[in-house]
């Protein structure tokens, strides 16, 4: 119904003798005005001719001063030959004071290059629960005596018994014949993804115009390390499920998330044959790819501490 009503405000308010824009963007909070550490409604939506192509970006973590604790996408919807979408957001502040929120970036395009629509910015008033009246506060009471707390020790002596165990077992593992005819420890995910690019270099298929080809097995192997890593159906997904799902993983950080949004939706416009990369465009693909399997093979502190 919104997204309704926000088309028909763009169809009163255009001039009669002015075509409106190929692609608008539109944003609003509900409410506009809530106290510290409410949650509140955040809503872009953008409409376009049918047909055109539209890539909003996808947040992260924040939305100018406000995390983002919830989100989702509402079905598109087609009225009078254009198509309006929307995204919200669930977000939540601390600081008091009116907040400025800028509409996530819009790029689209006709058949030619993508080109950036303008931008939307809409405000939040954040209130302060505190008032002024403080008839009613009233001293703290004395510290009561604190009790002993036993629970370290507990746990301090069952990770003393987990580490007797895990030595038990490491040195029957050490002493067990390598004849004994066990089974091959798997093998790891960032390892087998490595293999895969390394092979696909020297296939050559860049140098050979075969870049459909080329961007479809690079964006395999991606989807196929991040499955075995992280435990991800990205095969099954589409490149926005399959984002929307990964900005809900704590294990990957914002970084990796924008090197991994920028390098599907490249592989996906080479795959449907909307985009006619160079070679250089090609190496930086498979430089990404590299990239995000080796820092992520890591756990986020350690990738840290290296850069």
């Amino acid at each position: 119904m919104r997204v309704l009503l926000a088309l028909a405000l763009l169809a009163v308010t255009a001039r009669a003798d002015e075509p409106p824009a190929p692609v608008a963007v539109a944003v609003h909070v509900e409410p506009q005005t809530v106290s510290i550490g409410s949650r509140f409604r955040y809503v872009v939506e953008v409409t376009s001719d049918t047909g055109t192509e539209v890539v909003v970006t996808q947040p992260s973590e924040r939305v100018g001063d406000f995390e983002i604790v919830d989100f989702g996408v509402e079905a598109p919807v087609v009225h009078d030959g254009r198509t309006a979408l929307a995204r919200w957001y669930r977000l939540v502040g601390f600081a008091p004071g009116e907040h400025a929120l800028p509409s996530p970036s819009v790029r689209w395009r006709e058949g030619g290059e993508l080109k950036d629509a303008p931008g939307r910015e809409t405000h939040v008033a954040i209130e302060s629960v505190l008032t002024a009246d403080a008839s009613d506060i009233r001293d703290i009471k004395p510290p009561e005596p604190i009790p002993v707390d036993w629970r370290p020790w507990y746990a301090a002596a069952a990770a003393m018994a987990l580490v007797v165990i895990a030595g038990m077992f490491i040195r029957r593992l050490r002493r067990r014949p390598a004849s004994a005819g066990g089974e091959p420890l798997p093998r790891l995910a960032h390892d087998v993804a490595a293999e895969a690019l390394a092979e696909l270099k020297r296939r050559n298929l860049v140098r050979e115009g075969r870049f459909k080809e080329y961007y479809s097995a690079l964006s395999d192997i991606v989807r196929t390390y991040l499955e075995r890593q992280f435990g991800l159906r990205a095969p099954e997904m589409t490149t926005e499920e399959f984002l929307l799902t990964t900005a809900r993983d704590a294990r990957l950080d914002g970084v990796h998330r924008r090197l991994l949004g920028e390098f599907l939706v490249e592989s996906d416009l080479v795959k449907f044959a909307r985009h006619h990369p160079t070679v250089a465009d090609s190496e930086r693909a498979w430089d990404a790819a590299a990239r995000f399997v080796a820092e992520t093979s890591r756990p986020p502190e350690a990738v840290r501490a290296a850069g």
